[in-house]
């Protein structure tokens, strides 16, 4: 059984990724993919929800920034939602918090989102 679990759903244009468990080498394939194929079949606005990270590594967060490159260069905005604790440290760590707009707030996310939308 995989060390993360990830569900996906709509809210208006907007696609939300919930990953659970840990963001780490092994799982980057799935969620990967899972964006890469959202991107395709033409979503632009993703909010990836970070609630349950339970681990992050190195790994994870190349995952993120690569994320994040594969949907703005489609014109698409990618924007974190409710990162863990452990995930908001190694973010902070990371220097990644001046890479990504982090949201506390899933309404907010979405309006903000909602601002981009074509």
């Amino acid at each position: 059984m995989p060390d993360l679990q990830i569900t996906q759903r709509t809210v208006g244009k907007v696609t939300i990724i919930t990953l659970a468990g840990a963001l780490v080498y092994e799982e980057a394939p799935a969620v990967r993919a899972m964006v890469t194929n959202a991107v395709h079949g033409s979503a632009r606005l993703f909010l990836l929800d970070l609630e349950q990270i339970t681990r992050l590594d190195s790994s994870g967060i190349g995952l993120l920034v690569a994320l994040f490159r594969h949907v703005t260069r489609h014109d698409g905005h990618l924007k974190l939602l409710r990162p863990s604790p452990t995930a908001r440290r190694v973010l902070g760590i990371s220097h990644m918090t001046m890479v990504f707009d982090i949201f506390d707030d899933e309404s907010d996310a979405l309006l903000n989102l909602a601002g981009h939308a074509s």
